[in-house]
């Protein structure tokens, strides 16, 4: 059995890599090691697929590969994604750049795909793994675990085998074994995009509560990053979109052994002297009611208790108790909420991971420098974006190049 391309993986860039394929009259097979095409995309954007954005940037891509990744992304870019998109009658919708299917349901994306997929006859080996690519020749010899034959022959392969994030949709880890095996380099990876431990004292009590505020992430007293938008309070530490925005660089940096801590603005919208007035007058007209009751019209209660006591006050004491330097303390601690990091959440619920092939071993083409006529394609590639679909967008984008660079590689070779 021999095919011009194989493509490993089925997640959003191994689809994407194989309808391209397909389309220029490649014989392709997708080798998908679960049941289903797609399943990570269906947690995409809380379920809705926020598929790309129309602010694309460098400073989207959070490591040092981000002018590499812009290189692939103007290759196939917002505006083309779009146009695919809506040649498989997947019509999207913005807020405030981030695109989603107008259905608002990310089963309309991977249904698209899968749909295309079927429509140009690509075949699918599920609950297959790739356990060993060789070279014979000018071909590739792939050896199967769980197919029908054990071995098929191609020119070219594409690895869109996604990363270790998130391994019950299939995204498991396993291709890095692969990649290692031909000798490519992969820089170690972490989870990103996800939630920040802390051992903080009191936290638990401000568990549950979302409020709009500012997360800048300390490493050896100096700011490495920072995002506002709404942070989730736990009972282990902070979450959210913000925090997830900065949670590699926490990641990155606790795995090189230093010491991280977050600073978390509860009123970033509010100046400090502003704040302050606003406490004072609080507590003043609402005497008669406790200090987490006085103060329930600027914050939830259950946040107020935790900094109450975090200060020293109880949020149960009566706010009359409350006078002027008391309310400098606790104005200047909501500007500054301190957590020391202690941990993250594990790849079960990061989103994406950092790290992957090494790009320094990839020409521009997304190809193998020392392995002609393989390529990657997607998540398993050093390359992570912020959330907003940026991640999505690189699936696409490097999938699409990944293929044509294929096709030119086989053209070259006749």
């Amino acid at each position: 059995m021999s095919f011009d391309c194989v493509v490993i993986g089925g997640g959003a860039a191994g689809m994407m890599a194989a309808i391209q394929c397909k389309e220029n009259n490649m014989q392709t097979v997708i080798i998908e090691h679960t049941a289903k095409l797609g399943t990570k995309i269906l947690k995409t954007g809380n379920g809705k697929c926020n598929f790309s954005n129309t602010f694309m940037t460098k400073e989207m891509y959070q490591n040092n590969n981000a002018d590499y990744a812009m290189e692939i992304i103007n290759r196939f870019n917002v505006d083309d994604t779009i146009h695919f998109f809506e040649g498989l009658s997947v019509y999207k919708k913005e807020r405030n750049g981030y695109l989603y299917p107008r259905s608002e349901m990310a089963a309309s994306v991977a249904l698209a795909l899968t749909g295309k997929i079927q429509a140009l006859d690509i075949p699918v080996f599920f609950e297959t793994s790739v356990k060993k690519i060789d070279r014979a020749g000018s071909e590739y010899v792939l050896q199967l675990e769980g197919a029908k034959t054990n071995t098929i022959k191609t020119k070219t392969v594409i690895l869109a085998c996604g990363s270790a994030a998130s391994p019950s949709s299939g995204s498991d880890g396993s291709g890095y074994k692969l990649v290692r095996k031909l000798g490519v380099k992969v820089v170690k990876p972490l989870p990103a995009l996800t939630a920040l431990e802390s051992d903080k004292k009191n936290m638990k009590l401000a568990t549950g509560v979302r409020a709009l505020g500012n997360v800048k992430i300390m490493v050896a007293g100096r700011v490495v990053a920072e995002d506002t938008g709404e942070i989730q309070f736990t009972d282990y530490g902070i979450s959210g979109i913000p925090v997830f925005q900065v949670s590699r660089f926490a990641v990155r940096a606790m795995e090189e052994g230093q010491r991280v801590e977050a600073l978390v603005d509860v009123a970033a919208d509010i100046k400090e002297d502003d704040l302050l007035s606003m406490l004072k007058c609080a507590v003043n007209t609402r005497k008669h009611q406790s200090v987490s009751e006085s103060l329930s019209g600027l914050f939830n209660k259950k946040l107020v208790m935790m900094i109450c006591k975090d200060v020293g006050i109880e949020g149960n004491s009566s706010a009359s108790d409350i006078d002027d330097d008391i309310c400098q303390r606790l104005a200047r601690y909501m500007k500054s909420l301190h957590y020391h990091i202690t941990g993250y959440k594990g790849n079960d619920y990061a989103q994406v991971c950092q790290g992957g092939v090494d790009v320094s071993g990839l020409n521009y083409n997304l190809e193998s420098v020392d392995n002609p006529g393989i390529f990657f394609a997607g998540e398993l590639v050093d390359i992570d974006g912020r959330c907003g679909g940026y991640n999505l967008q690189w699936a696409w984008s490097s999938g699409v190049v990944a293929a044509k660079s294929a096709f030119d590689y086989c053209n070259r070779q006749e």
